[in-house]
């Protein structure tokens, strides 16, 4: 029996009241013989009896109305578990607590709080010469130790637990579980199972645990389930669930799009949830989503950045009672402004037969990152290289020796270099002067037909092979790709094949020769182009592939195109980091300051760190502690995590087997019979009974 109230049977002492009157009615005055009232008192003895009874009923009616009226106020119940059963004798036990994602919801106290006290009363309802271990249920269960009787460790080792950001496999840490319990010498068994009961860590498909017993035979352990949600049918939550980060040239330089995918996993509608979106911290827009119950929805926010490199961008939701998973990040290279020094061979002033103007109008069009300045050869040669991130070589006659020395410096520095060919090109002296850069030597200028023929639409050499994978020509698919396999080569210099570094051929004509050549020489890259960007040798510059080929290329020059696609890493697993050949990472530093080592692997140029232990932005440190902010990124939490549907604590107790599972005290599914009702109506008919026997 439980009362709700217990310091209300304090009003219980009011039943000695009756008691006390009682007593007091009896004191009678000493007798003094009276001959006159002798007749009375012999008619009275008649009725002594029958009055005796009525005084005995009316203290036993006072009696129960000040006992009733109390104990009612106190309100008991009876308690019975639907299915308890009872170890016999000793067991050794091991406690697993769920650390998942679910036990951080919180509806005004964390799930994990509670499953915190319900795994130390676990250990305090263990007889004294019961063992007991601790299994926390994480990506990786293992056992704290083996099985020991010592409980104050073992609240200590409870104590320090904390919930993760992750799904677990609640089956595999019963099979831990099971397996140290086959360490034990006692018949008896027992595995406590403290967790929110979601569906997506326990499997009930799978088979249930099962312990070895000490001569070797199958022994199914007595489960004790301890559900932390208390019975709830559901934990209502909602959660952003991806983001996806693209430039959006058509809102201005540097602006970027980011649709957001939000899922409903409650069975009512939610209307006007506010999502913001933050950078570095700051919102910068907002919008609001409509979820039908159950149901996904998509929201797109786009922003202008007002400088350009690493940024750490995040979506963030109103937060509900799991709001871990209301915000999700990511980090976006924003590229920065480019400075590309065109270097025109053949200037014009016609516009379109200027050999500078197509590229500057490429790279000059809304939405490219370069800022690109025009100077014609003798200026140039005169520029100070290393103030600039890009010099394009336009069909410029050969330069003299110290500009092709400083050009090569220029590179090895970490600067990109354009070289395209034309009427000016002198195959010997240009390879004289730019034999440190240039990927391969020229060999000679080849006429495919000539631009006036009436013939060259179709005797022009066109693109047949192309490196889709690398960055500059990623974009050029579908479609796309006939941007760039529909243009006429006129004229195009053939190469040696011999080459300078390690060249990659990332286009080549129907005649098998190289039309674009790639390398890196030092810090910095170099491209060269087989024609020229102007309408002389080719109609290139009149494509619609053009215009992006030219930026992408410029930005691949400088290495912010290496767009770094998006790492992407789920919490509590690893990521995979190239690795600096000058500062090679060492750490990677999570957002509360928690680091976990790079270990180098066997190709030497990437590492491996993990696993992350929470979502948020990561750091990358190298061996002096500074931060490599191009490295840096986002971990975020698995998708399916945030479904914190549960299975009913029936269904649970099917699986394990009703014969072997012991629901705790103080769980839903205790049965309680309230009797404080039943006391008020006695009291009720106590004190109508007492007034009609007054009466008569």
């Amino acid at each position: 029996m439980t009362f709700a109230h217990p310091w209300m049977l304090l009003g219980a002492l009011a039943a000695f009241i009756p008691l006390l009157i009682h007593l007091f009615d009896r004191r009678r005055p000493r007798p003094t013989p009276f001959p006159a009232i002798a007749f009375v008192l012999k008619s009275q003895k008649r009725t002594a009896s029958r009055l005796r009874l009525k005084r005995l009923i009316l203290y036993s009616l006072r009696t129960l109305f000040f006992l009733a009226v109390p104990i009612a106020l106190a309100r008991p119940e009876f308690v019975k578990t639907a299915n308890a059963i009872t170890a016999k004798g000793a067991a050794a036990t091991v406690i697993v607590v769920d650390t998942s994602l679910a036990m951080r919801w919180s509806d005004g106290k964390p799930l994990f709080d509670l499953a915190r006290k319900e795994a130390k009363a676990a250990l305090g309802d263990l007889l004294t010469e019961e063992p007991a271990a601790l299994v926390p249920c994480t990506r990786a269960p293992v056992a704290t130790g083996p099985l020991s009787f010592e409980k104050a460790r073992l609240i200590g080792q409870v104590d320090e637990l904390k919930p993760g950001f992750e799904v677990v496999d609640v089956n595999r840490c019963l099979e831990v579980a099971a397996r140290a319990l086959d360490e034990s010498p006692l018949a008896n068994r027992r595995i406590v199972l403290v967790t929110a009961l979601t569906q997506n860590g326990l499997r009930l498909e799978a088979e249930p645990p099962v312990t070895t017993g000490p001569k070797g035979e199958k022994v199914k352990p007595e489960v004790v389930l301890r559900d932390v949600a208390r019975g709830a049918e559901v934990l209502p939550n909602r959660a952003l669930l991806d983001v996806r980060a693209e430039p959006a040239p058509q809102a201005g330089t540097r602006a970027w799009q980011f649709t957001f995918t939000v899922r409903n996993f409650s069975s009512e509608a939610q209307k006007d949830v506010e999502l913001a979106l933050k950078v570095e911290g700051q919102v910068v827009a907002k919008g609001f989503v409509d979820l039908a119950p159950e149901g996904t929805a998509q929201k797109a926010l786009t922003y202008r950045f007002q400088n350009g490199g690493p940024t750490y961008v995040e979506g963030s939701l109103t937060a509900d009672q799991l709001p871990d998973d209301d915000v999700r990040g990511v980090v976006v290279t924003v590229p920065k402004e480019l400075r590309a020094l065109i270097v025109n061979g053949e200037p014009n002033p016609l516009k379109v037969k200027d050999e500078a103007y197509f590229t500057d109008a490429a790279l000059s069009a809304p939405g490219s990152p370069v800022r690109a300045v025009v100077r014609d050869a003798d200026a140039a040669w005169r520029e100070d290289f290393s103030t600039w991130d890009v010099v394009m070589l336009l069909n410029v006659p050969p330069p003299p020796a110290d500009v092709g020395a400083r050009l090569a410096d220029f590179v090895a520095k970490g600067g990109g270099l354009f070289i395209s060919f034309g009427e000016r090109t002198e195959v010997e002296a240009t390879n004289a002067a730019l034999s440190s850069v240039l990927p391969r030597k020229l060999r000679v200028v080849k006429t495919a037909v000539e631009p006036a023929s009436a013939d060259s639409s179709t005797r022009a050499a066109r693109l047949a092979q192309l490196e889709a994978a690398h960055p500059v020509l990623a974009p050029f698919t579908g479609k796309a790709r006939e941007g760039l396999t529909s243009t006429r080569f006129y004229r195009y210099v053939l190469f040696e094949s011999v080459s300078n570094g390690d060249v990659t051929v990332l286009g080549a004509l129907d005649d098998g020769a190289p039309a674009l050549l790639a390398t890196r020489q030092g810090k910095g890259r170099v491209l060269a182009f087989a024609s020229s960007v102007d309408r002389d040798w080719s109609d290139f510059p009149i494509r619609t592939s053009f215009l992006p080929f030219m930026q992408r290329a410029a930005a691949w020059l400088t290495g912010t195109l290496d767009e770094r696609e998006e790492v992407k890493v789920l919490v509590g697993a690893s990521v995979t980091l190239e690795l600096d050949a000058e500062h090679p990472a060492v750490v990677v530093k999570s957002p509360s300051g928690e680091e976990r080592a790079v270990v180098k692997q066997a190709d030497g140029a990437t590492g491996v760190a993990g696993p992350l232990p929470e979502p948020g932005r990561y750091q990358v440190l190298d061996a002096l502690g500074a931060s490599n902010d191009a490295a840096s990124f986002a971990a975020t939490i698995d998708p399916a995590a945030s479904d914190v549907t549960r299975h009913s604590v029936e269904a649970v107790t099917a699986w394990f087997g009703e014969d072997v599972v012991r629901l705790a005290e103080g769980e839903q599914t205790e049965k309680k019979t309230p009797l404080w009702t039943w006391l008020l109506v006695v009291a009720a008919l106590a004190f109508v009974a007492e007034g009609a026997l007054l009466r008569k």
